[in-house]
């Protein structure tokens, strides 16, 4: 491509004489800068638009791929349109209002960029939509295209009409796209696909009405309550808001009811009895024909510790029949009120009016990334809170946002949403007529939900979310804060490899997120752990367990509590490192072989691609000739008190571990490393992200990573290290010499479907005890890889071991 004549050629509405251009001077006529007043805004939507349409009819070709910059310089997208270059004449103390309104609109305002453009996308390319599928979809032919701009810099190496690749999909969602609102808007048959909406000072309750009856009609039983279940029988009380004062009273069970899910914070006047956003909810509830509500610290007798202890038991039951979820995601405390409802103010929405009557507004930040940078998303309580409830009504600093099982909508934008639903089990319906009444097909008992080219929601249930779905299992579990996901999976329709997923990714969120009391670290995570029903996989202190048999006569609890136990790690970061030292706080209320007795982020993938998730659902539905080899140690659990111990081999229910609820693991006949000098190999790995617009299959290799390179051995085998305490390599191996440390082999086998093996240690330290019996705590893991030639001359257990790097020790070792 040419870019010297792309910056010339593709300049848009910048004609050649520029006193031809109509003025645009508005009500700021006198104030306005010279370049402001000769820019006319309208007329440069106007041929955004025609632009956009001639392309859409294929008259025009517009590039689609991603580019490689000049050297050094960033990837970039070559199709927006170039609407005007600001130069350098934005800036914060500019007494131009144009100038000050595009100066407040531009991306990355955190980078010191000198020079901006304007540019124009078209709606249904914009993070909101995976184009591909939105081509597919009866929105496509049934709605008309609307352009929106945004404020870039002016980077040298990126053409006029040039846009870098992260800009759509992060950092314009991070301040908001810019739209056009006209006074007298010309009628259309087709409504507009997407389109800002003016907002005032106070909530618009009549669009969060909107969404709310929207979601009874048409998504039934997927965001329904719950029709069957085990009724709250103790202490179930709530907020009666049509009384005048507020007043909490007891109601019998099934009554509708709202929940409030918010952060207590710890200011005196986040702890008075009736706080701000405890009242505004009161309000909001009341307003949207809801009597009653539930708020924990209200609602729960919180002097009753038995009565405490059974509420807590059942958050699942208690946010999954809430008829919605109030959420505050502003501010650190329950003092700070919800923006927009009573006297909390939020955010003014930037907007300036011009000379013709037309309204340049801003459509705000994404409120998923809002909600996501909130303080509310930081705390342990409020995940299960937001995850368990089946609607959300979110209160951020800028607007209202909603979030059910199968929708997600927000204030400062509004699209055709009959149009952009579909059936679970969909329908064929052609008649373009009938879908713009809604008279769409009759939605199934599941109801229906958005399209799967809809950027989807950022509250992940059991089996829902983009990238929670049957087809992407298997992909890898990303932890990048601003990515995209896109549909509303059908609930309950999950396997049970991605509901294994789900339960990994919940971990791993959860495990991000701060609590108050290290001791309440499972106590918060139980309504996640309520929501997984299969009697079959039972969530132990946190370690997921299968309890029933595989491959046709292996005891699936011995084998999946061995694999879980030592798949996990502490990982905060995305880097592919192959030793890690993360030291993380250690919580002695639980025992050291769970995450749950942990602070710190946890990670169920181990570099390159090991996914504990495929791993362990591949094991429950392979077929026994698949797989022939598998060995875990002999493990027990017991108490400290009782000499009794449960021999996980024998273990076929999990009633005698939630009666008994033991915590010493007994490895017997245990097997340990026998090597522990890492060397370096001779060969290196070099890893390439991989880039392109998310929604969409095809993809670009980028950037080199700036991860390990080399990778290591022990004894021979790809080794992969880490560790929950401060340790450097050198110690690491040190400690191993001296007995200080030991790394015990729990599960090996070979995986289905792969090419290599893995054998997995848990890491152990001594510790000092009171008990006659040495103890030890777990504080990392060890993977070693097996390759496929070692693999291929191994058919029993035994012939595996042998090629493992270990040795006997002589009696059990417990990890405490």
């Amino acid at each position: 491509m040419d870019y010297k004549r792309l910056r010339e050629d593709d300049k848009g509405p910048e004609p050649v004489n520029g006193n031809k251009r109509q003025k645009a001077n508005g009500r700021h006529a006198n104030a306005l800068c010279q370049e402001c007043k000769l820019l006319d805004i309208k007329n440069s939507f106007v041929k955004a638009s025609d632009a956009f349409k001639r392309a859409r009819k294929g008259i025009v070709k517009r590039p689609s791929k991603l580019f490689h910059g000049r050297t050094g310089g960033p990837l970039f997208y070559g199709d927006a349109f170039f609407s005007h270059s600001f130069g350098k004449r934005l800036s914060s103390d500019a007494t131009c209002p144009l100038c000050r309104f595009f100066w407040s609109m531009r991306i990355q305002p955190d980078k010191r960029h000198e020079d901006y453009k304007l540019l124009a996308f078209c709606s249904s390319e914009s993070w909101m939509f995976g184009l591909s599928g939105l081509k597919k979809s009866p929105a496509w032919h049934h709605t008309r295209d609307t352009v929106w701009m945004s404020v870039v810099p002016d980077i040298p190496s990126i053409p006029q009409s040039g846009h870098d690749e992260h800009w759509l999909d992060k950092d314009i969602p991070a301040v908001g796209p810019i739209y056009l609102l006209q006074p007298d808007k010309a009628h259309e048959e087709n409504p507009p696909l997407l389109e800002a909406r003016q907002l005032d000072n106070k909530i618009n309750f009549a669009v969060v009405q909107e969404w709310f009856s929207f979601c009874q009609k048409w998504h039934l039983r997927s965001c329904c309550r719950p029709t069957k279940g085990d009724a709250i029988t103790q202490g179930f009380r709530v907020i009666d808001c049509e009384q005048d004062p507020p007043t909490v009273v007891p109601i019998p069970w099934g009554v509708e009811y709202a929940a409030l899910s918010y952060v207590w914070g710890q200011r005196q006047e986040d702890l008075v009895d009736w706080p701000a956003t405890v009242l505004d909810a009161v309000d909001v509830s009341r307003r949207l024909g809801l009597r009653y509500l539930w708020v924990d610290r209200l609602c729960i007798n919180q002097s009753d510790p038995e009565e405490k202890d059974y509420l807590i038991s059942r958050m699942t039951t208690i946010y999954e029949y809430a008829e919605l979820t109030i959420v505050s995601a502003f501010g650190s405390g329950a003092s700070d009120g919800l923006p927009g409802v009573r006297s909390t103010p939020r955010k003014k929405q930037p907007k300036i009016l011009l000379e013709n009557g037309s309204l340049l507004v801003s459509a705000l930040r994404d409120p998923r990334q809002e909600i996501l940078a909130s303080e509310y998303w930081t705390r342990g309580w409020t995940y299960q809170e937001g995850v368990l409830s089946n609607r959300r009504l979110v209160f951020t600093e800028n607007q209202a946002y909603w979030e059910c099982r199968c929708m997600a909508a927000q204030e400062s934008l509004q699209m055709p949403l009959e149009l952009v639903h579909k059936n679970h089990n969909p329908v064929e319906n052609n008649n373009a007529a009938s879908l713009r009444r809604r008279e769409v097909s009759p939605p199934t008992l599941q109801g229906q939900h958005m399209e799967d080219y809809i950027l989807g929601g950022i509250f992940k249930s059991e089996s829902s979310g983009g990238e929670f779905s049957e087809k992407y299992y298997r992909d890898v579990i990303q932890t990048d804060e601003h990515r995209l996901e896109y549909g509303f999976p059908a609930q309950d329709e999950g396997s049970m490899n991605s509901q294994l997923r789900a339960l990994d990714d919940h971990i791993r969120a959860f495990s991000a997120r701060k609590l108050s009391h290290g001791g309440d670290s499972l106590k918060a995570f139980l309504g996640i752990i309520g929501m997984f029903r299969d009697k079959r996989l039972h969530i132990y202190l946190g370690i997921p367990m299968w309890m029933d048999d595989i491959l046709v006569d292996l005891t699936g609890a011995y084998i999946t509590f061995a694999l879980s136990v030592c798949s996990w790690y502490h990982r905060s970061g995305d880097e592919h490192q192959m030793f890690i030292a993360e030291p993380c706080e250690r919580r002695t209320h639980l025992p050291s072989w769970t995450w749950a007795g942990w602070q710190g982020t946890v990670s169920w993938r181990a570099p390159p691609s090991d996914e504990h998730s495929v791993f362990m659902g591949d094991l429950i539905t392979a077929e026994p000739l698949q797989v022939h080899l598998v060995w875990a140690a002999d493990l027990y659990l017991r108490s400290a008190c009782e000499p009794v111990c449960l021999r996980l081999l024998n273990l076929y229910s999990a009633d005698v571990l939630e009666e008994k609820v033991p915590t010493l693991l007994e490895i017997r006949k245990p097997l340990v490393l026998r090597y522990s000098v890492r060397h370096e190999i001779k060969g290196s790995w070099e890893w390439r992200r991989l880039a392109g617009r998310a929604g969409e299959k095809r993809r670009y290799q980028a950037e080199r990573q700036e991860w390990d390179k080399k990778w290591y051995r022990i004894a021979g085998r790809l080794a992969f290290v880490s560790m929950s305490i401060s340790l450097t390599e050198e110690e690491w191996t040190q400690k191993h010499y001296s007995g200080e440390l030991v790394s015990v082999l729990i599960f090996t086998a070979q995986r289905p479907r792969a090419e290599h093996g893995r054998a997995r240690f848990l890491t152990l330290q001594r510790v000092e005890s009171d008990s006659f019996e040495a103890r030890w705590e777990r504080v990392g893991s060890l993977q070693l890889i097996i390759p496929e030639i070692d693999l291929d001359r191994c058919f029993t257990n035994r012939e595996l071991l042998r090629r493992i790097p270990v040795k006997e020790w002589n009696g059990a070792i417990v990890v405490q």
